[in-house]
């Protein structure tokens, strides 16, 4: 039985830049933050980066916990929008943009999760990945990631002339 390829993580032009920004504001902290988008079986867009809050007290720098309050509002913007909450990211202040075990264990099916790696106060790389699913214990693989123009010619509804 061959393993079905995860689907490609698309960025619309400036979401990558708004990550940057917000991991390296969060920075020697871990920031984290969700991703609305438009899912299909072999990619899924990005259309919406929505910066979070780490819930975390004592353990900032290598912990997070997503404000689950922030998830809710994402999910609400997302039907707004007709679009689906797709995934997550967060930084590693001065770590490698892997996902740790912890990572992992807290991780759900089906989203996709950009781990970035911030050194000094500075973006140092952005990686994308999905846990394999079916698999004990869990474990992630790595997915394609690329920043590219909007592919569906979507319009937010606040966007769309009415009809006269």
């Amino acid at each position: 039985m061959t393993a079905k390829a995860a689907p490609v993580l698309l960025l619309r032009p400036g979401s990558l830049a708004l990550m940057r920004r917000f991991a390296e504001a969060a920075y020697p902290h871990e920031g984290c933050g969700v991703l609305v988008g438009v899912p299909d079986e072999h990619q899924v867009e990005v259309t919406l980066v929505l910066e979070g809050h780490n819930l975390v007290q004592d353990r900032r720098q290598d912990r997070y916990e997503l404000d689950p309050g922030d998830i809710v509002l994402a999910e609400r913007r997302a039907c707004e929008l007709g679009q689906e909450v797709v995934g997550f990211y967060h930084t590693h202040p001065d770590h490698v943009a892997r996902p740790s075990q912890l990572d992992t264990d807290r991780a759900w099916p089906g989203y996709h999760y950009v781990v970035i790696a911030v050194e000094g106060g500075e973006l140092a790389a952005a990686t994308a990945w999905r846990i394999v699913e079916g698999e004990e214990p869990s474990r992630f693989e790595q997915t394609s990631m690329a920043e590219v123009p909007s592919l569906r010619g979507y319009n937010p509804p606040d966007l769309v002339a009415e009809a006269s």
